[in-house]
């Protein structure tokens, strides 16, 4: 079955269902040689965002209609709700500063992935802020993001979401499941930060041994996708 590529987005709901019932019963489609973005692991979900005809990408807000889409494979431990990065400014210097470890050509490296608590932080929920505090220096800075920070942009880009999950073969990849949520539950985000239900992923580096630019991945906030049912109020699987 061919389908159209960068076409014109779906103008409702009924035409964004329509539309991911083509492309999940499609089964196995080539995503073009001389694409970039179809490349690496995110190669899939932009492909399916550019067969929904998205063009939003990486920003503040949802995908399309309000409806924000994620790909993720069976073998998917976590996926990537949204990037913040942390206040105040140059804090994340710090941290590779402090914490960070030599790689191979002797940059300091800070990947660090918190559920919660890890070997080496925790994670608050202190006077309006989501703070991240190494276990054993109470009184170094610390990684903040205000309340106001993340209600508003998990309301803009998470309030209803769309998941996909696919296999991919070399340059073909197929969705098999989608999946709805609706009316994510803004009142335990911060709780399910604490406890480790939603994830907080350092990835950053310096861009040479020494110096004071950084190679920033991106702060991301994430979560197992078995666990997205507890954190909306509405869920459905597509039907056909």
């Amino acid at each position: 079955m061919k389908l159209e590529l960068n076409g014109d987005p779906p103008k409702n709901k009924k035409q964004m269902l329509e539309r991911l019932r083509e492309i999940v019963n499609a089964g196995w489609l080539e995503m073009p040689d001389d694409v970039k973005r179809y490349n690496g692991t995110g190669g899939p979900g932009n492909f399916l965002e550019d067969l929904l005809g998205l063009t939003v990408g990486n920003q503040d807000i949802a995908d399309c209609l309000g409806w924000e889409v994620k790909y993720f494979t069976p073998k998917t431990a976590l996926i990537t709700l949204f990037h913040k990065e942390p206040e105040p400014k140059k804090i994340l210097r710090y941290m590779v500063s402090k914490y960070g470890w030599e790689d191979k050509y002797g940059r300091l490296s800070f990947r660090h992935t918190i559920h919660g608590r890890s070997d080496r932080f925790a994670v608050y929920n202190d006077a309006g802020s989501i703070i991240v505090r190494a276990l054993h220096d109470g009184n170094d800075p610390v990684p903040t993001w205000s309340h106001d920070m993340l209600l508003n942009i998990a309301g803009n880009k998470l309030r209803r979401l769309v998941t996909a999950e696919g296999e991919r073969n070399g340059r073909k990849v197929t969705y098999k499941k989608i999946e709805l949520y609706e009316n994510i539950i803004l009142t335990q985000l911060m709780q399910n930060l604490v406890n480790g239900r939603i994830v907080i992923d350092f990835d950053v580096r310096e861009m040479k041994a020494g110096s004071d630019s950084l190679r920033n991945h991106g702060t991301k906030f994430r979560i197992s996708p078995k666990d997205l049912k507890q954190i909306y109020e509405k869920h459905e699987v597509l039907g056909p």
